[in-house]
């Protein structure tokens, strides 16, 4: 109830893994965001996918002031508490983003293709 109340708070749009696979494929100009650690990162990843650990804040905060507010932003971590509140931070900062529902292991579960 409380995770409920607390995902209703912001407006970030979560997407499916369905969704999500859609958005990145027809959006040529977006950038897909890995907000996990560096070793999550390594261990498999989305192909195109640039990192910015978001438990890092300095890195984080350091990392989003370089980034083209122009531009729209797929965020994702392992299974998507991380990466929302990622994307509610940057949605303050005037980001226009998405949020990948389940994170990872979503994506993973769907068969959807990854690297190392």
């Amino acid at each position: 109830m409380f995770f409920f109340g607390c995902k209703s708070q912001n407006s970030v749009k979560v997407l499916t893994a369905e969704e999500f696979s859609v958005a990145i494929k027809e959006d040529k100009e977006g950038v897909i965001l890995d907000v996990r650690r560096p070793e999550e990162f390594a261990a498999g990843h989305i192909e195109g996918a640039i990192l910015l650990n978001f438990l890092d804040t300095v890195a984080f905060n350091a990392g989003i002031e370089k980034l083209d507010k122009e531009k729209t932003y797929y965020v994702y971590c392992r299974s998507g508490r991380r990466s929302n509140n990622a994307a509610v931070v940057m949605q303050k900062y005037g980001f226009k983003v998405f949020d990948l529902g389940g994170g990872f292991l979503a994506w993973q579960r769907q068969n959807f293709p990854w690297v190392k």
